[in-house]
């Protein structure tokens, strides 16, 4: 069996085609990162002004002799007075520009996060089986968190820098053709270590990446079990395997920094190294009287713009790390196909009225998996408008299986499942799955109200239906007694209740809905015997008219359905009513002997 903690990570060098794949997300607001463009170009405008003025003030006025000395102050003055305006000047467009790119970043990822958390919602049940939900939660909040920082000022800035490098070096070699050759002669240096840096770098961002999303994963789980933890006292066994996960994950940041401590260092030596010699050779060319002391001094501060942009890259390819580690994960995510799969071209879905029933149709069912041995064989049987299945038999003989395909929460792989006569792959998913409600022994209740967890947040269904859902299910006495009512909160996963009231909500849930089938999986396995007769009360009121198919363990919950299926290995062994099946002195009464049994006993 697969961990399923395991790295999900493919392996493989990372891919500039990302940046496609997230152009669908950047181009609603295109003009948006144009204008960010417009503005960095501006700002380099500015600061090539700004050597340019140093360069006339010392070549011009501070050395001249033949200007009156108010005249040279008053050139120094407005050379200085261009020199604060440019400064200036770039420090509004810098402000403007980091608004811009956060407002731009932050509307591209909110789009993406609610495409992938749209998406996420439409994989198969299987696809979260495998996936815990820590590490699920991690690609939507910090995987696209990190995907920010690539499209705010990634890419942008990068390109930009590369642009003011060239722009840079044209004005270098314009201004002294030696001294310009002799500054880039380090390039070769710097490219290679940037290659060395990325094979290594690219490995450990995304071991980054994949320790972390398992740590949260676990993380999350060992949160939701504490109860547990601490019921058996394991607190401490517990703590150790997380700490050894925190490690693991500490252990792959410092391998990260210790690369880019190595690059940084290395590329700011050869810089200096570079400007080392900037001096030299320069100095010498001012006192040989081939160079003026301003030109020399506009070279400088020149190539001081050339050194940061190669920093500055440096440094967005931390970045870029990062966010491609990210973008590896997150699109491999989008990648997981849908479920169920789209209609094929042409064909539209058939639409699924309500009607107050429904005929349910097994023909032939099969169904397996993954690529594993089939859970359920050859499964054929029929529930006519408003009659009551009931299917029992031994655990993992497929009961919650024959479930879930007809609410096609899974799809069976062989046969059909038909609702009025239609294929259930046919028919329109929404309508279908307002038809079929679902009712399940692990019920899940949500942070909020009462009031959000019976109607689902659909605001449509007013106070009223719920009361009414309430008062049929036996739920309505103990919501009354609440501090607020409806509107009283829930904690996480329904911590507020007990378990019987949570099965009551959850049943609650289901009938507010007016479904034309009910559905229900060991649906009153949680509730004491008292509770337990009123809900059957109450749900001989609420199946009248509705077709049902209900699973459970207590036998005694299914003696009044129209109909019993036995199930064991996946396939039907017996049918028919109590009465009948009781003769048969088969399965059926053989579990049925063994349950009053286990009550003597």
């Amino acid at each position: 069996m697969s961990d399923p903690y395991a790295d999900d990570a493919p392996e493989g060098r990372f891919q500039l085609g990302f940046l496609q794949q997230l152009w669908p997300f950047v181009r609603p607001y295109r003009r948006g990162f144009l204008a960010c463009l417009g503005i960095l170009l501006a700002s380099f405008g500015l600061e090539l002004l700004g050597p340019h003025l140093l360069q006339v003030a010392i070549d011009g006025p501070m050395r001249s002799t033949s200007l009156p000395r108010d005249e040279r102050l008053q050139a120094l003055l407005w050379c200085g007075l261009g020199f604060v305006g440019t400064t200036v000047g770039g420090a509004v467009l810098g402000y403007v520009y980091g608004l811009l790119t956060a407002w731009n970043g932050q509307r591209v990822i909110r789009d993406l996060r609610r495409h992938l958390f749209d998406h996420l919602l439409s994989t198969s049940l299987a696809f979260h089986e495998r996936h815990p939900a820590g590490k699920l939660t991690t690609r939507v909040t910090s995987d696209v968190e990190n995907i920010n920082e690539l499209i705010a000022t990634g890419v942008l800035q990068s390109v930009f820098d590369l642009l003011k490098i060239v722009g840079v070096l044209v004005a270098l070699f314009f201004l002294d053709l030696e001294l310009a050759l002799f500054t880039v002669a380090t390039t070769p240096v710097v490219v290679l270590l940037s290659v060395l840096f990325r094979r290594n770098a690219q490995r450990a961002y995304r071991a980054v990446r994949g320790r972390l999303a398992l740590q949260n994963a676990y993380t999350t789980e060992l949160i939701g079990g504490v109860r547990t933890t601490r019921a058996f006292g394991r607190e401490g066994a517990v703590a150790d395997r997380y700490a050894e996960r925190n490690a693991d994950t500490a252990a792959s940041w410092r391998d990260t920094v210790l690369h880019f401590s190595v690059f940084f260092s290395l590329v700011d030596f050869a810089l200096r190294a570079t400007t080392i010699g900037l001096l030299w050779f320069g100095g010498s060319a001012v006192l040989d009287g081939t160079m003026q002391p301003g030109e020399f001094v506009k070279f400088w501060l020149y190539y001081g713009m050339l050194s940061a942009p190669v920093k500055e890259l440096g440094e967005k390819y931390n970045v870029l790390q990062a966010a491609f580690a990210s973008c590896e994960r997150v699109f491999q995510l989008l990648a997981e196909p849908r479920f169920p799969p789209p209609p094929p071209a042409g064909r539209p879905p058939v639409p699924s009225p309500r009607r107050g029933h429904a005929r349910i149709e097994f023909d032939d069912v099969g169904f397996a998996y993954g690529g594993n041995a089939p859970v359920l064989h050859g499964i054929s049987f029929t529930a006519e408008p408003g009659q009551t299945v009931a299917i029992v038999g031994p655990t993992g003989a497929g009961k919650t299986t024959v479930l879930a395909l007809v609410a096609r929460l899974r799809e069976a792989t062989r046969g059909a499942v038909r609702i009025d006569g239609t294929d259930v792959r046919e028919l329109d998913l929404a309508d279908l799955r307002r038809r079929v409600a679902y009712v399940a022994q692990d019920l899940f209740l949500f942070t909020g109200s009462v009031l959000d967890n019976v109607r689902l947040f659909d605001p449509s269904i007013d106070e009223a239906r719920v009361w009414r859902a309430l008062e049929t299910v036996g739920a309505a006495e103990f919501v009354r007694k609440l501090p607020q009512g409806l509107a009283s909160p829930v904690q996480e996963r329904g911590g507020t209740f007990s378990q019987g009231e949570r099965q009551l909500l959850a049943f609650a849930r289901a009938l507010v809905v007016d479904p034309d089938v009910l559905v229900l999986d060991e649906a009153t396995a949680s509730i004491d015997s008292a509770s337990e007769a009123r809900l059957q009360q109450a749900l001989e009121v609420s199946l009248r008219g509705r077709t049902a198919l209900v699973v459970a363990h207590r036998l005694s919950t299914v003696r009044a359905a129209d109909r019993i299926l036995v199930l064991e290995r996946g396939r039907i062994v017996e049918s028919g009513r109590h009465d009948e099946l009781v003769q048969k002195r088969g399965h059926y009464a053989a579990m049925l002997a063994h349950a009053e049994h286990d009550l003597q006993t």
